[in-house]
Formats: structure tokens, sequence, C-alpha cells
């Protein structure tokens, strides 16, 4: 009797500290259920379209628990408040469970994704600088784009074999191509159409990603013990470690072949070379540039990759801006190779861009933040050690913001006068200390792709099938379901359009 005096005693003392003693230390928001929190009231495909609803409740600073604790800012200003005008304090990442998994338990995690404080300062800085060395933003890599997306037509072309049209999955295609890009850039190897290790990889990355947003993971960064339980997380920690080996046996393949002489030939071959200059400097190490090489191969293929497929399914609904696309591009390109400096004299297809990162909210969580140093947003108080959701979907499908926001419609950034009007509250590279370092290549990689891909082709639905779901996928991105579509080739045959020198006057933008 004195056992379960002493157990019911516990459990209530447990359930108020939980339901009455935590839920004071943090802003307010929706009650959460002992155990599981918040989790089942979220709409985990489009986690944003619940946000929206408990921020008209309990303002644009809330808190939710999946199951631990989260301050969710779900506004521009609060955004801009704690990313931009306090960065550094808003700079650290969670180093939970799930967070620490690959990073080896590491203090400060590892790489440049979940890493925080001095390791990844000095290793972000290093990708900066070893990109700009490389010509990201620039001439050179708009060159090595340029060059994947003519492979992919050609590709494209190929299968279609003289036909007119053909039924067609753009999911790998798009993958291969902008996978090329990054695969290019980091460790200096392109991989064929259909390639079997590719194929592999890429599989790896999508049920990563998948998995690791998934309930069941909410539940075990909250209490590892469950762990077991959840065939889910052997899958993911299986595939985690699968992709961290590969990098690492590239990592070895590149120590065989190092030279120090004449530029680096890639992102690893240049880290390793660091590594060499820098030996007392435990924070280039070989696990660090594997993760960090996974972190940028991750973030500079899928959220692009993503956005194009989401493209060609919007193309697939709006016919009639698929053929306004189709109308500038043709009259101000006129068949010749498109210039990343184009894009001044391609509103229309600028904002149709901008409209399809508004609205497909490709990262639709955003890595969580960890508060550095107390800080105050909004008038609330958030001390150290607080975990934070930047929640961009929040802001960009804020139908105050933008009416009808589930609608798609690139006016939306467009002047009166017909010109490309950006608008500072999209901001899908993210804001502040956390900014995308890849912003700029993936810039190139979306506005050189999907001009190219319109130059060449029409996309329209299967004939006698209903158009693709838009319903999203859960996961880590928002990714389409998979689709099928009827793409026709626009030119009788392969032309090798000239260099587009038109323009070369205007200045050279790369934001």
């Amino acid at each position: 009797m004195l056992a379960v005096t002493l157990g019911l005693a516990g459990l209530v003392y447990w359930l108020y500290y939980q339901l009455v003693h935590r839920l004071k230390a943090y802003p307010p928001g929706p009650r959460p259920l002992p155990f599981i929190g918040n989790v089942h009231q979220i709409n985990l495909a489009n986690p944003a379209e619940s946000m929206l609803a408990w921020r008209a409740k309990y303002g644009p600073v809330f808190t939710i628990w999946m199951p631990k604790p989260i301050v969710v800012l779900a506004s521009h200003k609060t955004l801009q408040e704690a990313l931009v005008k306090q960065g550094d304090a808003f700079a650290g990442r969670p180093t939970s469970f799930l967070w620490s998994l690959f990073t080896r338990g590491r203090k400060d995690g590892d790489g440049i994704i979940l890493c925080q404080k001095e390791r990844w300062q000095q290793n972000r800085m290093f990708a900066l600088r070893t990109f700009s060395e490389f010509g990201m933003g620039g001439d050179m890599m708009a060159q090595k784009v340029m060059l994947q997306a003519e492979t992919l037509v050609d590709h494209i072309r190929e299968r279609m074999d003289g036909a007119k049209s053909m039924v067609f999955d753009p999911h790998y295609p798009l993958a291969n191509c902008v996978g090329n890009i990054i695969h290019d850039l980091i460790i200096g190897k392109t991989f064929a159409y259909g390639d079997a290790e590719f194929d592999r990889f890429k599989n790896l990355i999508d049920s990563t990603l998948k998995d690791v947003a998934s309930w069941q993971m909410m539940m075990c960064d909250t209490y590892p013990f469950l762990a077991r339980f959840f065939p889910s997380f052997y899958r993911y920690k299986k595939n985690g470690f699968a992709l961290q080996q590969w990098f690492l046996d590239e990592i070895e393949r590149h120590e065989e072949n190092l030279s120090c002489d004449g530029d680096p030939r890639d992102f690893m071959e240049a880290y390793l070379r660091e590594m060499k200059y820098r030996p007392n400097n435990e924070n280039f190490n070989k696990l660090t540039l594997a993760l960090t090489s996974g972190d940028l191969w991750t973030g500079g293929m899928e959220t692009s990759v993503t956005t194009l497929r989401w493209a060609i399914m919007f193309l697939m609904y709006y016919p009639n801006i698929q053929e306004k696309l189709h109308e500038e591009i043709d009259t101000m390109l006129q068949g010749n190779r498109v210039n990343f400096r184009d894009r001044h004299v391609l509103p229309y297809t600028m904002a149709t861009l901008a409209e399809l990162q508004r609205i497909c909210n490709v990262l639709p969580w955003h890595i969580p933040h960890r508060v550095l140093s107390d800080a105050v947003v909004n008038g609330v108080p958030l001390p150290a050690g607080t975990d934070i959701m930047p929640q961009f979907g929040a802001v960009h499908t804020d139908p105050e913001a933008f009416p009808e926001p589930e609608v798609f419609r690139p006016e939306r950034f467009l002047s009166p006068e017909g010109k490309f009007a950006n608008r500072d509250d999209v901001n899908p590279f993210g804001l502040g200390k956390r900014q995308c370092l890849g912003e700029k290549l993936a810039r190139h990689e979306l506005f050189l792709l999907f001009v190219t891909i319109l130059q060449e082709f029409r996309f329209e639905k299967i004939e006698g099938a209903p158009l693709p779901t838009l319903q999203r996928s859960p996961g880590m991105t928002s990714v389409p379901q998979a689709f099928n579509c009827r793409i026709y080739a626009r030119r009788t045959q392969k032309q090798a359009p000239a260099e587009n020198n038109n323009h070369e006057g205007l200045p050279n933008l790369n934001q």
C-alpha cells in the first residue's frame, strides 16, 4: 500500500511539474498533454497551418511542446528582431539526443547545420571563403550550372527519342542534374543519369529527411528510451550513418591523391589542405569534414530539386502562367542561352520563382535555434538555453500579408509598372547568422535551370488523368507526392543556343 501511495504521489508531482510549473517558465501557447505535448495537434505535412492558428490566439511568440518545449517566432517582425538584430544570441543549435546522434555527442555539435559556437564559426567562414574562391555567385559557377542544365535537356531529349511528347516523372532527372552541380563542387565528380550509386545516395537522403520530422523522432528526442520501440528510428540511424560513411570513404580517396600544389579541385581537397596547414586546430578534422560535406550536399540539392518539382506541378495547374513565361522568355532571349544577368529583363519569370518559394515553403520546420545569451523578443524574455523555432512558413502564408495565400499568383512580386518587386517578408533562405550559406548558388540554380527547362519544354497533365495532388508529404522538406506529367518538346530538334550577350551592360547582382 505504501508503494502504491508513493507511486501515486510521484505521479501527481510529475503531472504538476509538467502541466503547471514548467508551463510558467515559457510564453503561453496551446496546452500540452502529459507525455506527448502538442505533437498530436500539429499538421506534420504543413505545420505553418497549425502555427498560423496558434499565432492568431497567442500572438507571434508562443510555446509548443514537441514534447520538449520550443518557442515559436511566427511573424516577420519577431524574426527580424531575433535573428537579425540579436543574431549572435540566436545563433545556437540544440544538442539534444536526436540532434547529437550523428555528431557523435560532440560538445556544441559538429558540421555546419548542427554545430554552434567556435567550431561552427570557423567552419562556416572557411566554407564561405572557399566557395568565393571557387567563383560561387559569378560567371564560373553559372557555367557549371549551365553545363548540367544542358546535360539535363540532352537526357530528356534522348528519352523522347524524336517524339513530340512523353509521360515524364521529373524527380530523379532534376535530382541528378542539381546533385551533379553540388557533387562537382564538393567532391569533384559527377554521376551519369540512372547511376546506381547516385540513386542509392538520393534514397538515403530522402528517407532520412522524411524520418527526422516524424512524430516518432519527436518522441525519441524527448524520451530516448523509446527509440528501441520505433523501427523508424533504426532506419533513420542506419541511413544517416550510411550517408556519413559515404563521405568518410570519399575523404579517404581524396587523401590518397591529395596534392597541395595549385588550386584545390573541390571543397573536400581544400578542407584537407586546411587540416594540414592547421594540424593543432581540433575544429578541422575528418568527421567535421564528412558532416559538413553532407550538410552542404543535402542543403544544396534537396531544396532546389523540391522547388523545381513544385514548379512543374504549378505550371500544370496554371497553364496561363506557363504561357506567359514562354512568351516572356522567347521574346527577351530570342532563343539564346540564358545568362544570370537576364533576370533583369525577365520580371515575370523572377516573380514566378519568388512566388514558388513563398508558396512551396520547402523547409516547413527549419532547423531549431538555441538562445546562447538572455534575450527579449516582442517584450517576451527568452533565457539562454531556450530552443527556438523560426516559422518562416507562417509568415509566407499569412493571409494579411498575402491575400488568398494558397493561390499561386506571381503578380504579388510585380510592381504596377510590371517590374520585379522583391519583398523583405519572404525569406526562403532564412535570416541572420544562420542564413543559408549556399544562397547564391541556389539562386543561380533555380533561375538558370528554370529558364532553360522552359525554353525547351512545356508541361501538361496527362490526358484523361486528374491533376496530381497538391497535398504535401510530411518531412523536414515539404516535398510533393510523386507525380507524372506529359512533357512536350518546344523545339523540333535540339539546338545549341548562342551565348546571350545582349545585356552585358546590366549590373551583375548576386542576391
